[in-house]
């Protein structure tokens, strides 16, 4: 057993929560959770062809993740992926009107829920869910209502308990992480967020020594996490200034990241200039972190991970 396979055994039960946390604190249209287990509600969303779509930016790792899984999980007749502008001004907004809205609240009932990647259903125009966290989870069951085996075997029942535990891990010490220790406000802070980061990237890079995915030879929905946020790390490096994040210092996340990035659904879904023009050049990310990077290219932000 390996060191971060111990930390998750040890903190299992909390990591798991998150998904529930999530769910609870996320909008939904209509109730999607029986008993802590997400199903489908067919009868109020009937499986139709082209009916729904993903809402979805980017440059945002989460979304990233579910528009990969609908790719991955054969979904592409039924669910369409619909892009958001990568330059934010008032808000997240569309590069044209879609579904008779500007920007993203105007789909909403109430703004505060105006939050991507969201699930909507063109045919009663309404927004079913923007859990962020599950989404790529219950597009699964999705697939599994179509009884159709096309694409990967994301979430294995055999290995449920095993990916939602690394996915709160996950959740917990890298996605939220980078954010606590770039926009922390204090050097100190900085310093000891920093060095809590640097430590999990090493229990994963030394996890990857045995392994070729997170849970084995199979990639999971753990994976999709996690890959995007490796992804980034150029760009955490050069805008949050973390450079733990350096990941050529990490010889089997490195390899672990271009592998993944073969697979031709990941890399689809993996729009290089998108993330580069809205961390760099959107306006609302110019004014919290200036303008010293907008130059800044996809060539010469990723070009050490060596992407092929």
């Amino acid at each position: 057993m390996t060191l971060l396979q111990e930390k998750i055994q040890q903190e299992a039960e909390s990591y798991r929560q998150v998904r529930l946390a999530k769910e609870q604190a996320a909008y939904y249209r209509l109730p999607f959770l029986q008993e802590e287990h997400f199903y489908w509600p067919r009868k109020s969303y009937p499986l139709e062809k082209n009916r729904y779509s993903l809402i979805w930016l980017p440059a945002c790792p989460r979304a990233q993740r579910v528009a990969t899984t609908i790719d991955l999980l054969g979904l592409t007749d039924w669910i369409e992926k619909i892009e958001l502008d990568p330059h934010r001004d008032r808000d997240w907004h569309f590069r044209r009107k879609t579904e008779g809205a500007y920007y993203l609240y105007e789909l909403f009932e109430n703004k505060k829920d105006a939050v991507q990647p969201c699930l909507y259903d063109k045919k009663y125009q309404e927004v079913i869910t923007n859990d962020q966290y599950n989404l790529s989870t219950l597009l699964v069951q999705f697939g599994n209502e179509l009884g159709e085996s096309k694409g990967w075997d994301l979430y294995p029942t055999n290995k449920q308990l095993q990916i939602d535990a690394m996915n709160g891990f996950i959740f917990k010490e890298i996605n939220v992480q980078i954010y606590r220790a770039g926009h922390a406000d204090k050097m100190e802070d900085k310093i000891q967020e920093e060095a809590r980061l640097k430590q999990t990237l090493q229990l994963l890079d030394d996890h990857l020594t045995h392994f070729r995915f997170l849970l084995g030879e199979t990639l999971t929905d753990a994976d999709l996490r996690l890959f995007p946020s490796l992804l980034r790390c150029p760009i955490y490096v050069k805008q949050f200034g973390l450079h733990s994040c350096q990941l050529t210092a990490y010889k089997n996340l490195w390899r672990y990241v271009q592998e993944i990035y073969q697979i031709s659904e990941v890399q689809q879904n993996t729009k290089l200039e998108a993330i580069v023009e809205t961390h760099y050049r959107s306006p609302h990310n110019l004014k919290k972190f200036g303008s010293q990077y907008q130059d800044e290219t996809v060539a010469s932000t990723f070009e050490k991970l060596d992407l092929k």
